[in-house]
């Protein structure tokens, strides 16, 4: 199965594309979305739409797996920008025809780390771990995609997946 992992954000939207087959994990593409700052929020979900369908088109993913919404009393307008940009991926997805699945963070921790309150840097680690690649610096929302497409992973694929 392919999957293509999303964290959405305005700022950098983190995309990965992984191919889960036969227990194993193999990365195929992952980069940022990055519509800029400054510009109309209409024109910045315009280029997250844009982007991400460009990605479908050129990796055919199965299935986009996305972050559900989080919200932090202190920071309501931040859960309704990221829900705006939810909304354009979904479209994208939706225009493709693909079904999309969402997971909380703390459902994404839990999966990889075993703790639904791990830091990002233990989601790092596990991350390149099983895809089987030596670590390094990236951005955080590319990690926290990959993260998700794993997540979806490991749920089709069964323990058969960790065991490995």
């Amino acid at each position: 199965m392919r999957i293509l992992g999303v964290d959405p954000s305005l700022h950098a939207t983190g995309y990965g594309v992984v191919d889960c087959h036969a227990g194993t994990l193999q990365l195929i593409e992952g980069g940022t979305i990055e519509p800029g700052d400054g510009r109309d929020l209409g024109d910045r979900l315009a280029e997250l739409q844009r982007g991400v369908g460009e990605v479908i088109a050129a990796f055919h993913p199965e299935v986009m797996v996305i972050e559900e919404v989080f919200a932090r009393g202190a920071h309501p307008r931040t859960a309704i920008l990221m829900a705006h940009a939810r909304g354009a991926l979904m479209c994208a997805a939706g225009l493709a025809g693909m079904p999309v699945v969402d997971y909380a963070a703390t459902a994404v921790k839990r999966a990889l780390v075993g703790n639904g309150a791990a830091a990002k840097e233990q989601v790092e680690r596990m991350v390149w771990q099983l895809l089987g690649l030596r670590r390094r610096t990236v951005r955080h929302d590319l990690t926290d995609a990959l993260a998700l497409a794993i997540t979806h992973g490991l749920r089709a694929a069964g323990p058969q997946l960790l065991a490995r």
